[in-house]
Parts: C-alpha cells; structure tokens; sequence
C-alpha cells in the first residue's frame, strides 16, 4: 500500500474520531476561541481540531502541487472531495458563529516569497493554490459563506520536508475567525 495512501486512511479516520468527540463535547458559548490553533488539539469555533483537521490536506497526487502551478485537476479534486466533503460538511455545520474553514495555500522555498518585477513570488502562487481550492469546493456544494482561503507563501513547511521539497506546495485547512 503506498504511503499516500496510508496517509488518507489514518487521514479520514483521525477526522471521523475528532468529529465524533465534538459531537459529544462541543462549547455552548461559541466563544472558546484558542489563538493557538496549530497544536491541533484545541476546540476552535466549535469544533474539536484534534489534530483531524489541522492534518487534512489537498496535494495533488500526494507530491503536491508542480513548481508555480495553481492548477487543481477536476477528476483527481472529485476523487478527493468524494472522499473528504462529509468529513467537512460536518466540521462547517459544528462552527459556531463568526468562524470559518480556512483553506490555506503553502509554496516550497523556491523562488522570491513576494513579487519581484516579472516575478509573482510565493505568496500570490499559494493565494491562488488556496483561491482555486476554495472554488472547488463551492463547485463541490459547500457554502461559501463558512469558507475562506489565504496564500502563506512557505510560512509553515512540512515537519521534516526540506524547504524546497515540492511536497510543501499543498493547501491545508484549519477553522479561523472570520
């Protein structure tokens, strides 16, 4: 079985556990808002990120995005939203007021993090990674007044990825205020 692979099993199976437990422990106030989402195991607008949430991805082929490419291929997306739109259509309806899914696009280390002259630079390639998700989704039936996407350039690398690993260029997803 290839690693991907392995990857979206115990992908989807952290989610269903995390969606399980915000069903049965999820905040009446709507106002349990922890600015450190990225330990995964905060409740945030809601839901119970539990590391399920903060772990799912899109990276086209499980290699990620080719090197300035926004490009989301619709029958390899539809293969993946067939596989992971419950799993978010649950977490969008346990948001509380006020919060978002934020679609986050990332780049590699490679070329300049902003625009240079005729060079657009990595944070307008992951707003657009991010932007192209994003529409993706909404093709996909999910409402678009729950989502929100953004382009970090290679702010937050892979653990153990080298910083020009072409697996970097992913977009992720993590629930924000908004």
């Amino acid at each position: 079985m290839k690693v991907s692979n392995l990857f979206r099993i115990a992908s989807i199976a952290l989610f269903t556990v995390a969606i399980a437990a915000c069903s049965s422990s999820q905040s009446t106030s709507g106002n349990n808002t922890n600015s450190n989402d990225r330990s995964g195991s905060k409740e945030r607008g809601g839901v119970d990120m539990g590391g399920a949430l903060s772990s799912l991805s899109y990276s086209p082929n499980g290699q990620g995005f080719a090197y300035k490419s926004t490009y989301v291929n619709p029958t390899e997306f539809n293969t993946w939203a067939t596989q992971f739109k419950p799993q978010i259509e649950t977490a969008l309806n346990a948001l509380a007021p006020g919060f978002k899914l934020q679609i986050t696009g990332h780049t590699c280390a490679i070329g300049p993090r902003d625009g240079d002259g005729a060079h657009l630079g990595n944070v307008y390639y992951s707003t657009e990674r991010a932007k192209a998700v994003y529409q993706a989704l909404i093709n996909a039936g999910l409402p678009k007044d729950k989502l929100t996407y953004k382009g970090i350039a290679n702010d937050e690398p892979l653990p153990g990825a080298a910083p020009k690993d072409q697996k970097n260029r992913r977009v992720t997803f993590k629930i924000v205020q908004g």
